[in-house]
């Protein structure tokens, strides 16, 4: 049973990204998948619980690809955490799945979102930041802290209204962002430079 829910997941998600959330109905996922109306509405009882779940899902799988960065250790530090930063990138699953979270309806979604981010993906990288420290790359006197703020700046600001900032303003926010790391974390000038990469 748990795989037709996964099916229905799949199939949803291909949909809602190719041709758009809203023009998708429950009646063209039910003819995707030739799933009985009954078997569906077992799982889901509409159209946006489908799309919260594959975003729960989404989320899921971003902190496993974010563990297995964190544990590759013959890698550079810096590396590992771009990895890591970049598996929590909901850019690349399409822009539907973000436009749905960020709609006004879905502000409590939004936030219960944000709410297991910071939860979760400070624990995550707390060791990959720790090498750092021990290695004397980086610094800090609060450094759960510090990761926190990282996180909650990246949430706050790299979201969809950055998409829609030209791109003297992007690159003004991205550098003032990499400023801020090198002051929080105490490193070398430049040492986060490479993130710039990943927001773009």
């Amino acid at each position: 049973m748990a795989n037709k829910k996964e099916f229905i997941l799949d199939t949803a998600e291909k949909m809602f990204i190719e041709q758009g959330f809203d023009q998708t109905s429950i009646a063209q996922i039910l003819d995707a998948t030739q799933i009985a109306k009954g078997t569906l509405y077992y799982y889901f009882t509409s159209k946006e619980e489908i799309m919260d779940a594959i975003i729960e899902r989404w989320i899921d799988r971003s902190f496993e690809q974010v563990r297995i960065w964190v544990e590759q250790k013959q890698l550079p530090i810096l590396e590992r955490l771009m990895g890591a930063l970049a598996s929590l990138n909901m850019q690349k699953d399409g822009q539907e799945l973000l436009d749905h979270l960020h709609a006004p309806q879905n502000a409590l979604l939004h936030e219960k979102t944000n709410q297991i981010l910071l939860s979760k993906v400070p624990q995550i990288l707390y060791p990959l930041f720790q090498e750092g420290f021990q290695t004397g790359e980086m610094q800090t006197a609060y450094p759960y802290e510090s990761i926190e703020m990282m996180l909650t700046y990246s949430l706050q600001i790299f979201n969809s209204s950055f998409q829609k900032l030209d791109r003297a303003e992007k690159n003004h926010k991205i550098q003032a962002f990499i400023y801020l790391l090198e002051k929080i974390f105490q490193t070398k000038e430049g040492y986060f430079a490479s993130l710039a990469q990943l927001i773009h």
